[in-house]
C-alpha cells in the first residue's frame, strides 16, 4: 500500500479516510469533535507504520483551547429542580427503608370478648320436669345456695310412691318370715328398715302382725301334723311289740308241740300210742307255724308303716324348708325392682324443691306462673355468682390460634367505657380451647380463650364497675417485627401458594 505524503505534519491512510462527526455542538465541543478524530487517525498510522517497521513523524500539537460557552440561562432552574427532586426522592425512599428494616413494631392477635364471671353464669335445670307449684324468686332477687327457687307439684309422685313403698314393705316382711321358717326358728327378724319404717306407720305395723300370725298359725299346723304322726308312729311300735310278744308265745308253744310229738313218735314206734295222737300233734305244729309266719308278716308290715310315717315326719320339715327357699328366691327379684324404683322414687320426690346451687342473682326467668309445665333439662333461669372473680371471654380466630400460648400479656380495651378517660388493661392468657368449637347461628369455627385480670389492673378502673356481658377488645400480644416484614409477608405468602401445582 502506497502512504500519502505527509501534509501538514500528519499522515494521510488513502483507503481509511476519517470524516469528521456532522453532529452540530457549541463551539467548545466542535472543537474537541474536530480533534479526536485527527488523533484517533495519528494513532492507526502509528499503529500501522509500527508493524512495517516504517518511521512516522510525531504528532503535531494540539490545537489551543477554546473558550467554554456558558450554559443557558433559561435551562439551569429546570435541572436544578429536577436534580432536587431526584435527591429527595432517593432520600425519602433510603429513609423509609431503615426504617422499615431497623424499626420494630409489637405484634398482636386482635379478638372480641366479653366480661364474664368465672366459670361463666349457672343454669338451673330440672332433670324430670313436672308442674309448677309455687315460683319463690323473682327477675333479678339476690338468693343464697341452697334457696328454694321453685316448687313442682308432688302429688302423682307420692301416690305412686305410696303404692311401690306398700308393695315393697310387703315383700321385706315376707322375707323375714320366711327366712324363719327356712331356718326352723321360733321367732322372725324382719328387716331394720322395716321396723323403722313401722314405728311411726300403723299399717306396716299391721303387715308385721300379719305375717307374725301367719308364721306361728303354720308353725303350729305344723307341730300338730308332726305329732299326728309321732302319734301313729308309736301305735304302729305299739304293735311292733304285740306281734313280736305273739311271736314268742308261738315259738314257746311250737317248742312244746316238737318235744310232745318226738315223745309220741317213741312211743308209736314202740306201739305205746296212738297214731292219731301224732297226727294230731303234727297238725299243732304245723298251725303254729302258719301263725308265726303271719306274725312275721304282720311285724314286717308294721315296721314299714312306721318308716312311713318317719318319712312323713322328715318330709313336713324338708317341705316347709323347700317352699320357703323357693318363694324367697322368687321375691328377691320382685324385692330388687321395687326398691330401686322405691329409690328413684324418693330422688324425684326430693327433687321437688328446685333450690340455689349456688349463690348469685337470679337471671332470665323462664317459669313466671305457677301451674306451668316444664320439660326435662329445660333451663328455667340462670345464676350470675357475686363471689367469683371476672375473666373475659374471647373468640379467636382459628388462623390465629397457632400464635398464642398459656400465659401471653393480653391488653383489655372496654369500649362501653368513654376511650378518653378509660385507660386499658393488663392481663393475662389463662385458657385456651382444645379443640374448636362452633357457633351455632352463624356456624362460624372458633377457639375459645379466657383472660385474666389481676386485682391491681382492676383498680385502674376506680369507681367504673364491670358488668357480666360487657362487651371488650381483647389485643393478645405476640412477637416484634419490622414494618418490613409486615409488608412483605402478604407477598411472601402469595407466592408462596402460586408457586405451587395443583
Amino acid at each position: 500500500m502506497t502512504q500519502d505524503p505527509i501534509k501538514d505534519g500528519q499522515p494521510r491512510d488513502t483507503q481509511h479516510p476519517v470524516t469528521p462527526s456532522p453532529t452540530p455542538a457549541s463551539p467548545g465541543k466542535a472543537a474537541d469533535a474536530a480533534t479526536d478524530p485527527d488523533k484517533a487517525a495519528q494513532s492507526v498510522l502509528q499503529r500501522r507504520a509500527q508493524s512495517r517497521g516504517t518511521r512516522v513523524a510525531p504528532p503535531a500539537p494540539p490545537p489551543p483551547p477554546q473558550p467554554i460557552t456558558p450554559p443557558d440561562a433559561d435551562r439551569w432552574p429546570v435541572r436544578g429542580s429536577v436534580m432536587l427532586g431526584l435527591v429527595a426522592v432517593l432520600v425519602l425512599l433510603g429513609g423509609f427503608g431503615l426504617w422499615a428494616s431497623q424499626s420494630r413494631i409489637s405484634g398482636a392477635v386482635i379478638a372480641q370478648g366479653q366480661v364474664e364471671v368465672e366459670q361463666r353464669r349457672q343454669v338451673v335445670q330440672h332433670p324430670d320436669g313436672g308442674v309448677v307449684e309455687e315460683i319463690a324468686v323473682t327477675e333479678g332477687e339476690s338468693v343464697e345456695a341452697g334457696d328454694l327457687l321453685i316448687r313442682l307439684d308432688g302429688t302423682l309422685l307420692s301416690t305412686e310412691l305410696a303404692i311401690v313403698e306398700g308393695q315393697y314393705f310387703e315383700i321385706l316382711a315376707r322375707r323375714g318370715r320366711l327366712e324363719a321358717e327356712r331356718s326352723d326358728s321360733a321367732e322372725v327378724k324382719f328387716p331394720e328398715e322395716l321396723q323403722k319404717s313401722a314405728a311411726d306407720n300403723p299399717d306396716l305395723q299391721a303387715l308385721i302382725d300379719g305375717q307374725l300370725s301367719l308364721f306361728q298359725t303354720r308353725r303350729d299346723t305344723l307341730r300338730q301334723s308332726l305329732e299326728q304322726l309321732q302319734k301313729q308312729s308309736e301305735q304302729v311300735s305299739s304293735q311292733v311289740d304285740g306281734i313280736d310278744a305273739q311271736i314268742d308265745a308261738l315259738h314257746r308253744q311250737r317248742e312244746l308241740i316238737g318235744e310232745e310229738l318226738e315223745d309220741q313218735e317213741t312211743l308209736l314206734e314202740r306201739g305205746l300210742a296212738q297214731a292219731s295222737r301224732v297226727l294230731a300233734l303234727q297238725r299243732e305244729a304245723v298251725r303254729l307255724d302258719g301263725q308265726l309266719g303271719e306274725l312275721q308278716a304282720s311285724r314286717a308290715a308294721a315296721e314299714t308303716r312306721q318308716i312311713e310315717l318317719d318319712i312323713q315326719r322328715l318330709q313336713l320339715g324338708s317341705q316347709r324348708r323347700e317352699q320357703a327357699e323357693t318363694e324367697l328366691r322368687d321375691l328377691g327379684y320382685r324385692e330388687l325392682e321395687l326398691a330401686e324404683r322405691r329409690r328413684s322414687l324418693i330422688e324425684q320426690t326430693n327433687r321437688l324443691d328446685i333450690r340455689a346451687p349456688v349463690s348469685g342473682i337470679v337471671y332470665d326467668l323462664q317459669v313466671t306462673t305457677p301451674r306451668s309445665v316444664i320439660r326435662s333439662a329445660d333451663p328455667l333461669m340462670y345464676l350470675v355468682p357475686q363471689d367469683r372473680p371476672l375473666v373475659i371471654g374471647a373468640r379467636l380466630a382459628t388462623i390465629n390460634v397457632d400464635e398464642v400460648r398459656i400465659g401471653q400479656p393480653v391488653v383489655l380495651r372496654f369500649s362501653s367505657f368513654s376511650s378518653r378517660t378509660t385507660p386499658e388493661i393488663d392481663g393475662a392468657l389463662a385458657r385456651v380451647s382444645a379443640d374448636a368449637l362452633t357457633d351455632e347461628a352463624t356456624g362460624t369455627p372458633y377457639y375459645r380463650a379466657e383472660v385474666t385480670i389481676p386485682p391491681d389492673q382492676l383498680e385502674k378502673l376506680g369507681d367504673l364497675i364491670l358488668i357480666p356481658g360487657m362487651p371488650v377488645e381483647v389485643y393478645i400480644q405476640t412477637g416484634e417485627r419490622s414494618p418490613l416484614a409486615y409488608l412483605l409477608k402478604p407477598l411472601a405468602d402469595y407466592f408462596n401458594r402460586a408457586f405451587r401445582e395443583n
